[in-house]
């Protein structure tokens, strides 16, 4: 039976005038369980909660409507569906033109999108795009919204900036936000000068809450600012009023730093934001660490009125059910290039195969035999699989490395020392620094040397902090070169911004910053540091070409990352990348180190395709750094099959 209804706010309540609401089954079930209205003379009174009011009346709207009746809207109710209505009109468009785009019948002329950026003052010599990157700008000007989550070191950063100097040059935007981390600020204000020089004003906005309002009272038509994610969170309100007064186009860089499906204070602000700009981009190299629900909110800054995701549930058991499903309707907004179409020179991979002897040798030699001891009194195989996890596999990783490592605490892993109940070993740990060198970091140095002779920059990776004190010790005492290190007690910028309460923060040393020394510095210089600190948001390719791994877990993932920040775009043409595998035998026989060296080739691949794919999957990485160190059960199978002295 077909109900007029009239839709009113009342402060921040949507009132809901129709008396036949109060008797409709349904209607009640909905506006009292579902909205958690209160029953008024004429109807329903329904409060917000814990939503926008803009959200309350789109969703009482899209019930009403749903259910046959006339709706009639008054005043912010009436503004509030038309703007949303037009919010969908250009989705559809939006979608349109993207999906016309991948087919090959663009909306758009290169030639057209070219001639703004040169009419901008674009220095097509200085930053010159590649085709990988005009097929990217093609496409963020034709999503209107969109996502490139191509493969890290491909060169999205030039990408925004390119789409945002198309919409500054024809003024369909008038101000660019940058949201990102610290160590995005940089790359950003690089290719900034590379590209238009002087002619797109750019400012970080940092330092107090009254020194960020009067940059943001100082802010003009025609620039650009970065924003660190806390900044965004912090200042949303004050960001709203920005959008007022201009036409803004918000990019996130590193979007999946918001991907928390729920919780979390970087997501809803970013959302929220969202929703009052003109055009909105996000990066992200690695979208999906965990699962496809990471893309969620990420999806969410870019269409804020869900009409790319829909609920959020729904969206959660579509992910889980039917990702290639779900995969099929966001793709006309995502861009993705993957890594064989940059061009690089493949990197050369080099195995070093290095005796251990003496003390580590024993040392070595004595964990193998505590982890036979265990699986020996396991029974069945599963046990035996138990038996061997709880052990702690990356114990024998840490011996084969440096036998020191057992006698520390290791904060990232959550390990304590070791302690054992065979008084040789632990003599033998008690004494061990000092009485001989780790074989592994005899080796490296010798590399290091070599490198140094060459003029040449070198980073060494070791997944272990107290390895990284005594690397760079050694090699600062042994060679005299700039060494630097970086583990995660040095501070990120943003986490420095965290700790400044002033003004004037002290200038304390940050990744970023050791970074650039590292690179800036004249001739041969060595960089010590480990995965986890350095895999993400760091370029070390400009002046670096040499790698050494000390030691590696069977984290793929973060392996292939390591690798990306010196073989990624941007390399000089005449650069060869050189990596150098450490790989650690006793008494001429394989250890540990061969079985991860061996499990890294089995999972290169899939996780390249993953990682460097055109194809977006989820990484599927757990939250739990040790797990990934230690390998799948298929790792611990192999181990197991060696230690048995099986062939497996």
């Amino acid at each position: 039976m077909e109900s007029e209804v009239v839709l009113t706010v009342d402060g921040d309540d949507v009132m809901v005038r129709a008396p036949l609401a109060r008797t409709d089954r349904l209607a009640r079930m909905f506006f009292r369980t579902i909205m958690g209205a209160m029953p008024t003379d004429e109807g329903w009174r329904c409060p917000r909660r814990r939503t926008s009011l803009a959200f309350t009346i789109l969703r009482i709207n899209t019930f009403l409507e749903a259910k046959g009746w006339t709706v009639s809207r008054v005043g912010i109710v009436d503004e509030t569906v038309k703007k949303a209505e037009e919010r969908q009109r250009s989705f559809v468009r939006a979608k349109e033109h993207a999906t016309a785009l991948r087919t090959g019948q663009p909306t758009l002329d290169l030639a057209a999108v070219t001639a703004s950026l040169k009419g901008f003052g674009w220095d097509d010599e200085g930053r010159r795009l590649r085709p990988h990157q005009q097929q990217g700008l093609l496409h963020g000007l034709t999503a209107v919204n969109a996502a490139n989550f191509s493969v890290p070191g491909s060169g999205k950063t030039a990408i925004a900036l390119g789409i945002a100097v198309t919409h500054l040059a024809n003024k369909t935007v008038d101000l660019v936000l940058v949201v990102g981390p610290l160590a995005s600020f940089a790359p950003w204000e690089r290719e900034v000068r590379a590209a238009v020089h002087g002619l797109l004003p750019t400012r970080r906005i940092r330092g107090t809450a009254a020194r960020r309002l009067s940059l943001y009272g100082a802010t003009n038509q025609g620039e650009l600012l970065l924003l660190s994610f806390a900044t965004a969170a912090a200042d949303r309100r004050q960001l709203e009023d920005l959008c007022a007064r201009f036409r803004v186009m918000l990019v996130v860089d590193e979007s999946h730093r918001v991907k928390r499906f729920r919780g979390g204070l970087w997501a809803p602000a970013l959302i929220e934001l969202a929703k009052h700009t003109r055009v909105r981009l996000i990066l992200s190299g690695t979208p999906m660490p965990q699962s496809g629900k990471d893309l969620y909110s990420q999806l969410s800054v870019l269409w804020p009125g869900g009409e790319l995701t829909g609920p959020r549930d729904t969206f959660a058991a579509r992910a889980d059910k039917d990702f290639a499903g779900l995969l099929t309707e966001i793709q006309p907004f995502i861009s993705r290039t993957p890594k064989e179409e940059l061009g690089l020179k493949p990197y050369q991979l080099v195995r070093h195969e290095v005796p251990i002897s003496g003390t580590q040798a024993e040392v070595y030699e004595l964990i193998e035999s505590q982890f036979r001891k265990r699986i020996e009194d396991a029974d069945s195989w599963q046990q035996k699989i138990a038996a061997l996890r709880r052990a702690k596999p990356i114990r024998l990783l840490q011996a084969a490395a440096n036998p020191d490592l057992l006698n520390r605490v290791d904060g990232y892993y959550r390990l304590p020392r070791l302690e054992s109940a065979t008084p040789t070993l632990m003599q033998r740990l008690a004494s061990y620094r000092g009485s001989e060198l780790p074989a592994k970091s005899r080796f490296a140095l010798s590399l290091v040397r070599e490198i140094l002779s060459r003029n040449e920059k070198v980073v060494c990776w070791s997944n272990f902090v107290p390895n990284l004190d005594q690397f760079a010790e050694l090699v600062r005492a042994e060679t005299g070169a700039p060494c630097f290190q970086i583990d995660g007690r040095v501070a990120t910028a943003d986490e420095a911004e965290d700790q400044a309460d002033s003004d004037s923060p002290p200038e304390i040393e940050t990744r970023e910053r050791i970074i650039e020394q590292f690179l800036s510095v004249s001739g041969g210089a060595v960089l010590v540091t480990n995965p986890a600190s350095c895999s993400e948001s760091i370029s070390l390719h400009r002046t670096c070409h040499n790698v050494i791994y000390l030691d590696r877990t069977y984290d793929c993932a973060l392996f292939l990352q390591s690798i990306d920040r010196v073989h990624r775009l941007g390399l000089p043409d005449q650069a060869s990348v050189m990596i150098h595998v450490l790989l650690a035998t006793n008494a001429s026989r394989q250890t540990i180190d061969h079985l991860v060296d061996a499990s890294l080739d089995r999972k290169h691949a899939n996780m390249k395709q993953l990682l460097e794919g055109a194809e977006l999957k989820p990484l599927a990485l757990s939250e739990e750094p040790l797990r990934d160190a230690e390998g799948t059960d298929q790792d611990l199978s192999d181990l197991l099959h060696f230690l048995l002295g099986e062939e497996g």
